[in-house]
C-alpha cells in the first residue's frame, strides 16, 4: 500500500481469532487482545504464537455486540501488573455489564476485584472502552442499552463515561464527588482516546 509518499507493507501475524475487540501493544512487546466470546490472549508479534491468559467463556454473555469488550493495562505494568476488563454477563435472564481488575501472574490472569457491576446491558449499545489517564484514573464508556432515556438520567451508569480511581472508588474531583459519572448523554461510545495534547 502507498499512502502519500510512504509505502506500507504488511504480513499476517495471527488469524483464526474470534471477533477480537480490544487489541493493545503491551509493554512486553506482545499483542494483548480480547475475543468477544470471553478470551484474553498474548500474541507473539514475530511467531504469531497465541498464549491464552484467561478464558471466561462460561461467565461472559456474548450475543450480537455484547461479550468481552474493553481492556486496559496499568500504565506502570512492571510494578503493578493489573489488567482491567469490561464484559457482559447474565444476572438471571438480564444482561448486565461489569468491570473487573485482574492480576497478571506471568502466565495467566487472576480475578482480583470487581470494580463496577450490575450496569444494565443489552445485546447491543453497551460500549465499552477503557483508558487510564495520566492522573491514574480510569475512564469506562457505557452504551444506552437501547434505552434512550437512561443516558440523560444522572443516577444511572447507562450511556455515560464513568471515571474512577484504579480501586473503583470515586475521584474527589469528579463533577459529582458522590458519583462515578464523568459525562452523560452518550448513545454507544465504542471508542475512547486521549489526544497527545490532553
Amino acid at each position: 500500500y502507498v499512502l502519500d509518499s510512504t509505502t506500507l507493507t504488511y504480513r499476517l501475524v495471527k488469524d483464526s481469532l474470534d471477533i477480537p475487540w480490544e487489541i493493545i501493544w503491551g509493554p512486553d512487546d506482545y499483542i494483548w487482545c480480547t475475543e468477544r466470546f470471553g478470551r484474553v490472549s498474548r500474541i507473539d508479534p514475530i511467531s504469531g504464537q497465541q498464549n491464552v491468559l484467561l478464558d471466561l467463556s462460561s461467565d461472559v454473555y456474548e450475543q450480537s455486540e455484547s461479550g468481552m469488550l474493553g481492556m486496559v493495562l496499568h500504565p506502570d505494568f512492571s510494578s503493578n501488573p493489573h489488567v482491567f476488563i469490561a464484559y457482559t454477563y447474565l444476572s438471571g435472564s438480564n444482561i448486565r455489564e461489569r468491570l473487573v481488575r485482574f492480576n497478571y501472574t506471568g502466565t495467566s490472569l487472576v480475578a482480583a476485584d470487581t470494580l463496577v457491576e450490575n450496569i444494565i446491558g443489552n445485546t447491543t449499545h453497551i460500549g465499552s472502552r477503557l483508558i487510564i489517564l495520566p492522573d491514574n484514573t480510569l475512564l469506562m464508556t457505557t452504551g444506552d442499552a437501547q434505552n434512550q432515556s437512561l443516558p440523560q438520567n444522572i443516577s444511572s451508569p447507562v450511556g455515560k463515561i464513568l471515571r474512577m480511581n484504579l480501586d473503583g472508588s470515586i475521584p474527589a474531583d469528579n463533577p459529582d464527588p458522590t458519583s462515578l459519572v464523568w459525562s452523560f448523554g452518550h448513545r454507544n461510545a465504542q471508542g475512547l482516546w486521549r489526544a497527545p495534547n490532553g
